[in-house]
Protein backbone atom coordinates (compact mmCIF):
# COMPACT_ATOMS: atom_id res chain seq x y z
CA UNK A 1 0.00 0.00 0.00
CA UNK A 2 1.18 3.39 -0.50
CA UNK A 3 1.42 6.01 1.04
CA UNK A 4 -0.89 8.31 -0.76
CA UNK A 5 -3.42 5.29 -0.36
CA UNK A 6 -2.68 5.25 3.08
CA UNK A 7 -3.63 8.60 3.76
CA UNK A 8 -6.71 8.26 1.80
CA UNK A 9 -7.83 5.84 4.10
CA UNK A 10 -7.43 7.24 7.01
CA UNK A 11 -8.63 11.08 6.10
CA UNK A 12 -12.25 9.51 6.02
CA UNK A 13 -13.86 10.21 9.09
CA UNK A 14 -15.34 13.96 9.21
CA UNK A 15 -13.40 17.10 10.61
CA UNK A 16 -14.43 18.65 13.96
CA UNK A 17 -16.63 21.94 13.69
CA UNK A 18 -18.86 23.80 15.96
CA UNK A 19 -21.17 24.45 12.83
CA UNK A 20 -21.78 24.28 9.55
CA UNK A 21 -21.22 27.26 7.16
CA UNK A 22 -23.93 27.47 4.36
CA UNK A 23 -23.06 27.94 0.06
CA UNK A 24 -24.67 31.03 0.61
CA UNK A 25 -22.90 32.34 3.40
CA UNK A 26 -19.51 31.21 1.79
CA UNK A 27 -20.75 33.30 -1.98
CA UNK A 28 -20.68 36.45 0.49
CA UNK A 29 -18.92 39.15 0.08
CA UNK A 30 -17.48 39.20 4.25
CA UNK A 31 -16.80 35.14 4.20
CA UNK A 32 -14.80 35.66 1.00
CA UNK A 33 -12.81 38.87 2.89
CA UNK A 34 -12.39 37.09 6.14
CA UNK A 35 -10.64 33.74 4.45
CA UNK A 36 -8.68 36.38 2.42
CA UNK A 37 -7.53 37.47 5.36
CA UNK A 38 -7.24 35.01 8.05
CA UNK A 39 -6.26 32.12 5.49
CA UNK A 40 -2.73 33.25 5.36
CA UNK A 41 -2.25 33.41 8.98
CA UNK A 42 -2.72 29.70 9.90
CA UNK A 43 -0.91 28.60 6.16
CA UNK A 44 2.05 30.17 7.87
CA UNK A 45 1.11 28.40 11.48
CA UNK A 46 1.07 24.99 9.16
CA UNK A 47 4.89 25.81 8.15
CA UNK A 48 6.29 27.57 11.15
CA UNK A 49 8.59 25.04 13.16
CA UNK A 50 7.96 23.90 16.59
CA UNK A 51 9.92 26.03 18.83
CA UNK A 52 11.67 24.15 21.34
CA UNK A 53 9.08 24.03 24.68
CA UNK A 54 11.40 23.46 27.91
CA UNK A 55 9.94 22.68 31.29
CA UNK A 56 11.86 22.82 34.30
CA UNK A 57 11.26 20.68 37.41
CA UNK A 58 12.92 18.75 39.98
CA UNK A 59 14.63 16.70 37.93
CA UNK A 60 15.61 19.10 35.52
CA UNK A 61 14.99 20.28 31.97
CA UNK A 62 12.92 18.57 29.59
CA UNK A 63 13.00 19.22 25.82
CA UNK A 64 9.18 19.26 24.36
CA UNK A 65 10.19 20.33 20.76
CA UNK A 66 9.27 16.77 19.92
CA UNK A 67 6.94 14.10 21.10
CA UNK A 68 7.12 10.35 20.93
CA UNK A 69 4.61 7.87 18.86
CA UNK A 70 4.06 4.35 19.05
CA UNK A 71 1.83 2.49 16.92
CA UNK A 72 1.63 -1.07 18.58
CA UNK A 73 -0.83 -4.65 18.01
CA UNK A 74 -0.95 -3.04 14.71
CA UNK A 75 -2.84 -5.34 12.56
CA UNK A 76 -2.49 -5.56 8.43
CA UNK A 77 -4.94 -7.93 6.17
CA UNK A 78 -3.43 -9.61 2.59
CA UNK A 79 -5.20 -11.29 0.32
CA UNK A 80 -4.83 -15.02 0.75
CA UNK A 81 -4.38 -16.60 -2.66
CA UNK A 82 -3.83 -20.00 -2.67
CA UNK A 83 -2.10 -22.90 -0.60
CA UNK A 84 1.33 -24.34 -2.71
CA UNK A 85 1.48 -28.03 -1.85
CA UNK A 86 3.78 -28.87 1.01
CA UNK A 87 3.90 -31.46 3.46
CA UNK A 88 1.34 -31.76 6.52
CA UNK A 89 4.16 -32.47 8.69
CA UNK A 90 5.30 -28.43 8.01
CA UNK A 91 1.64 -26.96 8.58
CA UNK A 92 1.65 -29.48 12.07
CA UNK A 93 3.65 -26.23 13.28
CA UNK A 94 0.38 -24.21 12.91
CA UNK A 95 -1.98 -23.34 15.59
CA UNK A 96 -5.82 -23.81 14.73
CA UNK A 97 -7.94 -20.98 16.05
CA UNK A 98 -11.28 -19.92 15.48
CA UNK A 99 -12.42 -23.39 14.52
CA UNK A 100 -10.72 -23.41 10.58
CA UNK A 101 -7.83 -20.68 10.47
CA UNK A 102 -4.44 -21.84 11.19
CA UNK A 103 -1.79 -19.60 13.52
CA UNK A 104 1.42 -18.64 14.28
CA UNK A 105 1.29 -16.56 17.38
CA UNK A 106 4.88 -15.85 17.24
CA UNK A 107 6.79 -16.04 13.70
CA UNK A 108 9.88 -13.62 13.50
CA UNK A 109 8.05 -11.29 15.93
CA UNK A 110 4.36 -11.10 14.46
CA UNK A 111 1.34 -13.01 14.93
CA UNK A 112 -0.06 -14.65 11.52
CA UNK A 113 -3.27 -15.78 10.51
CA UNK A 114 -4.49 -17.59 7.63
CA UNK A 115 -8.49 -16.51 7.18
CA UNK A 116 -10.40 -18.12 4.41
CA UNK A 117 -9.44 -15.19 2.17
CA UNK A 118 -7.29 -13.30 4.14
CA UNK A 119 -3.33 -13.62 5.77
CA UNK A 120 -3.72 -11.00 8.84
CA UNK A 121 -0.46 -10.14 10.11
CA UNK A 122 -0.14 -8.13 13.64
CA UNK A 123 3.31 -6.21 13.99
CA UNK A 124 4.76 -7.31 17.32
CA UNK A 125 8.10 -7.15 16.64
CA UNK A 126 8.91 -4.59 19.45
CA UNK A 127 5.44 -3.23 21.36
CA UNK A 128 7.48 -0.38 23.05
CA UNK A 129 9.13 1.55 19.81
CA UNK A 130 8.98 5.15 19.53
CA UNK A 131 9.24 7.15 16.64
CA UNK A 132 10.26 11.09 17.39
CA UNK A 133 7.91 13.42 15.87
CA UNK A 134 8.60 16.64 15.46
CA UNK A 135 9.02 19.99 13.23
CA UNK A 136 6.43 21.71 11.50
CA UNK A 137 2.45 20.92 11.66
CA UNK A 138 2.84 19.26 8.02
CA UNK A 139 6.16 17.16 8.72
CA UNK A 140 5.05 15.78 12.30
CA UNK A 141 1.76 14.54 9.54
CA UNK A 142 4.21 13.38 7.36
CA UNK A 143 6.05 11.51 10.34
CA UNK A 144 2.93 9.91 11.71
CA UNK A 145 2.33 8.61 8.08
CA UNK A 146 6.10 7.20 7.37
CA UNK A 147 6.03 5.38 11.28
CA UNK A 148 3.06 3.71 10.13
CA UNK A 149 4.65 2.52 6.75
CA UNK A 150 7.41 1.24 8.53
CA UNK A 151 5.56 -1.00 10.47
CA UNK A 152 4.10 -2.44 7.10
CA UNK A 153 6.89 -2.64 5.55
CA UNK A 154 8.12 -4.93 8.34
CA UNK A 155 5.07 -7.34 7.93
CA UNK A 156 4.78 -7.31 4.41
CA UNK A 157 8.76 -9.04 4.98
CA UNK A 158 7.23 -11.44 7.43
CA UNK A 159 4.01 -12.26 5.39
CA UNK A 160 6.61 -12.97 2.63
CA UNK A 161 8.71 -15.23 4.87
CA UNK A 162 5.44 -16.98 6.49
CA UNK A 163 4.27 -17.82 2.29
CA UNK A 164 7.81 -19.20 1.46
CA UNK A 165 7.93 -21.64 4.55
CA UNK A 166 4.49 -22.96 4.86
CA UNK A 167 3.53 -22.75 1.07
CA UNK A 168 0.73 -20.08 1.24
CA UNK A 169 0.25 -17.57 -1.37
CA UNK A 170 -0.53 -13.94 -1.44
CA UNK A 171 0.34 -11.16 -3.68
CA UNK A 172 1.69 -9.12 -0.74
CA UNK A 173 -0.96 -5.92 -1.19
CA UNK A 174 -1.95 -4.83 2.10
CA UNK A 175 -6.10 -4.90 1.45
CA UNK A 176 -6.95 -3.75 5.03
CA UNK A 177 -5.06 -1.56 8.01
CA UNK A 178 -6.19 -2.06 11.48
CA UNK A 179 -4.13 -0.23 14.18
CA UNK A 180 -6.07 0.49 17.81
CA UNK A 181 -3.56 1.54 19.91
CA UNK A 182 -1.77 4.47 18.82
CA UNK A 183 0.22 6.51 21.79
CA UNK A 184 1.61 9.95 22.31
CA UNK A 185 3.79 10.53 25.21
CA UNK A 186 6.57 13.19 25.70
CA UNK A 187 4.11 16.18 26.19
CA UNK A 188 4.01 18.87 28.21
CA UNK A 189 0.40 18.57 28.15
CA UNK A 190 -0.29 14.90 28.34
CA UNK A 191 2.60 14.62 31.10
CA UNK A 192 0.83 17.39 32.88
CA UNK A 193 -2.06 15.07 33.83
CA UNK A 194 -2.32 13.57 37.16
CA UNK A 195 -0.58 9.57 36.93
CA UNK A 196 -3.29 8.42 38.61
CA UNK A 197 -6.36 9.77 35.84
CA UNK A 198 -7.64 7.44 33.83
CA UNK A 199 -10.25 7.83 31.12
CA UNK A 200 -11.77 6.24 28.14
CA UNK A 201 -13.89 7.23 25.13
CA UNK A 202 -14.71 6.10 21.54
CA UNK A 203 -11.47 8.41 19.91
CA UNK A 204 -9.04 8.87 23.20
CA UNK A 205 -7.92 6.84 26.01
CA UNK A 206 -5.82 7.19 28.92
CA UNK A 207 -5.60 3.61 31.09
CA UNK A 208 -2.59 3.29 32.84
CA UNK A 209 -1.40 4.37 35.58
CA UNK A 210 2.60 4.50 35.30
CA UNK A 211 4.77 7.10 34.19
CA UNK A 212 5.21 8.08 31.73
CA UNK A 213 2.30 9.18 30.88
CA UNK A 214 0.42 8.42 27.91
CA UNK A 215 -2.57 9.03 25.58
CA UNK A 216 -4.03 6.32 23.08
CA UNK A 217 -5.88 7.37 20.06
CA UNK A 218 -7.77 5.13 18.44
CA UNK A 219 -6.40 5.04 14.47
CA UNK A 220 -3.23 6.88 13.45
CA UNK A 221 -5.09 9.83 11.61
CA UNK A 222 -6.50 10.62 14.96
CA UNK A 223 -3.05 10.19 16.13
CA UNK A 224 -1.61 12.50 13.27
CA UNK A 225 -4.38 15.23 13.91
CA UNK A 226 -3.79 14.98 17.91
CA UNK A 227 -0.21 16.22 17.10
CA UNK A 228 -1.44 19.33 15.05
CA UNK A 229 -3.52 20.29 17.54
CA UNK A 230 -0.84 20.18 20.55
CA UNK A 231 0.99 21.89 18.89
CA UNK A 232 -1.18 24.46 17.74
CA UNK A 233 -1.18 25.49 21.34
CA UNK A 234 2.35 26.53 21.14
CA UNK A 235 1.42 28.81 17.88
CA UNK A 236 -1.94 30.07 19.50
CA UNK A 237 0.09 33.37 20.59
CA UNK A 238 1.72 34.02 17.28
CA UNK A 239 -1.99 33.50 15.27
CA UNK A 240 -4.03 35.76 18.17
CA UNK A 241 -1.50 38.36 17.71
CA UNK A 242 -1.69 38.30 14.01
CA UNK A 243 -5.38 38.13 13.93
CA UNK A 244 -5.54 41.26 16.18
CA UNK A 245 -3.25 43.21 13.81
CA UNK A 246 -5.66 42.48 11.22
CA UNK A 247 -8.56 43.29 13.00
CA UNK A 248 -7.08 46.72 13.60
CA UNK A 249 -6.35 47.25 10.65
CA UNK A 250 -10.20 46.30 9.02
CA UNK A 251 -11.16 48.47 11.82
CA UNK A 252 -8.91 51.39 10.82
CA UNK A 253 -9.62 51.11 7.14
CA UNK A 254 -10.75 48.22 5.76
CA UNK A 255 -14.50 47.24 6.46
CA UNK A 256 -15.57 43.69 5.94
CA UNK A 257 -19.60 45.05 4.87
CA UNK A 258 -19.98 48.03 2.85
CA UNK A 259 -21.39 51.81 4.63
CA UNK A 260 -24.50 50.55 3.68
CA UNK A 261 -24.89 47.05 5.10
CA UNK A 262 -23.64 48.98 8.27
CA UNK A 263 -26.26 51.13 8.52
CA UNK A 264 -28.88 48.55 8.02
CA UNK A 265 -27.14 45.87 10.92
CA UNK A 266 -27.58 48.99 13.41
CA UNK A 267 -31.40 49.65 12.73
CA UNK A 268 -33.32 47.48 15.03
CA UNK A 269 -36.21 49.65 16.12
CA UNK A 270 -38.01 52.32 13.71
CA UNK A 271 -37.54 55.00 13.70
CA UNK A 272 -35.23 55.38 16.89
CA UNK A 273 -32.08 53.97 15.38
CA UNK A 274 -32.58 56.25 12.19
CA UNK A 275 -32.35 58.91 14.21
CA UNK A 276 -29.14 57.80 16.14
CA UNK A 277 -27.32 57.36 13.18
CA UNK A 278 -28.04 60.57 11.16
CA UNK A 279 -25.08 61.19 10.41
CA UNK A 280 -23.93 58.01 8.60
CA UNK A 281 -27.00 57.58 6.25
CA UNK A 282 -26.62 61.49 5.20
CA UNK A 283 -22.93 60.13 4.35
CA UNK A 284 -24.42 57.35 1.93
CA UNK A 285 -23.78 57.98 -1.91
CA UNK A 286 -27.46 58.21 -3.30
CA UNK A 287 -28.06 54.85 -4.61
CA UNK A 288 -27.58 53.32 -1.70
CA UNK A 289 -29.86 55.89 0.19
CA UNK A 290 -32.41 54.65 -1.93
CA UNK A 291 -31.80 51.43 -1.38
CA UNK A 292 -31.91 51.59 2.65
CA UNK A 293 -35.08 53.51 1.41
CA UNK A 294 -36.60 50.83 -0.08
CA UNK A 295 -35.33 48.05 2.71
CA UNK A 296 -36.99 50.18 5.15
CA UNK A 297 -40.39 49.82 3.55
CA UNK A 298 -39.96 46.34 3.42
CA UNK A 299 -38.68 45.69 7.04
CA UNK A 300 -40.90 48.04 8.49
CA UNK A 301 -44.54 47.76 7.29
CA UNK A 302 -44.31 50.55 4.94
CA UNK A 303 -42.72 53.43 6.93
CA UNK A 304 -39.91 54.98 4.32
CA UNK A 305 -36.86 56.96 5.85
Amino acid sequence: MTKKLYITEYNSHPSISCGNISEQEKESVEYKRIRELVTPIFDKALKEKKKNRVSVGGSGTVDYSYAFYNPHNARFYFKYLKTRGVTRGRLDDLEVVNSSELCNPDFMGCRVVVKKHQIEVTNKIDKERRFKISGSLDEMYEQTVEAVAVVEREAVAVLKEFCARYGFESDGFCVKVHIPDNKILHDRIIDSLPADMTFRNEVVKKVYKELPSNIELSSPAQAANTFRNLALHDFAPMIASELESIRKEVMKSKPLVSPLESVKMDIVCFPDDIFKHHNDIVALSDSDKGKLSDWTFEMFGGLRA
